[in-house]
């Protein structure tokens, strides 16, 4: 069997260190396709790409990059003739429903809310070409949420979806989180920390905003791992909240466990998340959780264990982005007050982090792939609708 893989480029977020899980693990022969040249993540099987950067200053200009896109391709599917191909984010599941005759799609995004957070023609012509479209494909989601949500506002039918949560490495993630680092905060006070890009949908500000309420009434450390369009935005708030020698932004870090290890608590503050690998990456680092009550998968992994919550639900934020002047929000109130009681309680963090430690159990890495692999096989043998 023939697969190809296909993303608009394998650096930074949690789509693309998929693909590259996948890239390494499945049998067969494996063509990847990118649409730029962007790399973090390894990869295994040959590498095409179509080197086409899309312009974004503006609507016709972003569309006349997708046809372009569209039409490199298909000349590559067809010089290549995969017998299956599998694609990461929106615009590459597009084009792979599009252009392909045996398309899987992956969807990684509670889609309603990050249409909804568009223009009101981008958002339509959105949702349009995805009703058409997928309902061509098998259509794999990352969590039950993100699964009803295709089929409830999406019309994608049931019979298509299949849900395969996304995996940790627990024995990788352990052993690199046993790796030396020098951190540049006081080890002597309590550190919290995040992890993601650094982008509207993950909202690190409300995050900030809590920390410097926190931060009046103890001394304690934020840091943050990633990079992003936000970072400039970002710093400056710590600048006007007064805490900008207590936050430390990390950037993008090829080993991100060390830190985290190194650390107290870990937040997740994202509008929508239709997963939260992150959160699981930072279970077997260790730590316990609190994360926002977002559209997606977060509370199925925070909830969903044997032994009980492994971690703090928080109302989630409501995604405006506010200067260092304007009045904290409810839900940014009941984040700080959250992890005021989480740092006061010895005995509640160390509950928490034994439920994590036995709910990344359930997220196996290699019974991820096998899943994978019967699927690709089962869709080109036509056994798979």
């Amino acid at each position: 069997m023939k697969a190809m893989l296909v993303i608009p480029h394998v650096s930074g977020g949690g789509g693309e260190k998929v693909l590259s899980d996948l890239a390494c693990s499945l049998r067969g022969e494996i063509v990847i396709v990118v649409f730029e040249e962007k790399f973090s993540y390894p990869v295994r099987g040959k590498l095409i790409s179509l080197n086409a950067s899309i312009d974004r200053s503006s609507v016709v200009r972003r569309a006349m990059g997708f046809i372009h896109r569209a039409i490199l391709f298909r000349r590559v599917v067809k010089s290549e003739r995969p017998d299956v191909v599998l694609s990461f984010m929106g615009e590459a599941n597009l084009i792979n429903a599009l252009i392909s005759h045996h398309p899987i799609l992956t969807v990684h995004t509670h889609m309603s809310s990050i249409e909804g957070s568009r223009n009101r023609i981008e958002s339509s012509a959105a949702k349009a070409l995805v009703r058409w479209l997928y309902k061509k494909a098998v259509v794999v989601a990352v969590s039950q949420e993100v699964r009803a949500d295709l089929v409830e506002e999406f019309g994608v039918p049931e019979r298509q979806v299949i849900v395969i949560p996304n995996a940790v490495d627990v024995e990788k993630v352990e052993a690199l989180s046993r790796e030396d680092v020098e951190c540049p905060w006081n080890a002597e006070l309590p550190v919290i920390i995040t992890a993601g890009r650094l982008t509207e949908v993950k909202a690190q500000w409300h995050l900030i905003r809590a920390f410097a309420q926190l931060r009046k009434s103890r001394p304690c450390r934020l840091a943050i791992l990633g990079t992003g369009e936000l970072e400039t935005y970002l710093k400056g708030l710590a600048l006007e909240l007064g805490i900008e020698k207590d936050v430390f932004f990390l950037g993008w870090q090829s080993n991100p466990f060390k830190f985290m290890a190194r650390a107290d608590v870990f937040v997740l503050s994202s509008i929508t998340e239709s997963f939260g690998l992150a959160l699981l990456e930072a279970m077997v680092c260790k730590l316990p959780v609190v994360a926002t009550d977002s559209p997606g998968g977060v509370r199925e992994i925070v909830t969903g264990g044997a032994d009980g919550d492994c971690g703090v639900l928080v109302p989630p934020p409501d995604g405006r982005m506010y200067s260092g002047a304007d009045p904290l929000t409810g839900a940014e109130h009941a984040l700080a007050e959250h992890l005021i009681r989480l740092l006061d309680d010895p005995e509640q963090r160390k509950r928490y982090i034994q439920a994590g430690s036995s709910r990344v159990r359930d997220f196996d890495v290699a019974s991820f792939v096998e899943k994978y692999q019967k699927l690709l096989e089962g869709c080109n043998s036509g056994t798979v609708a």
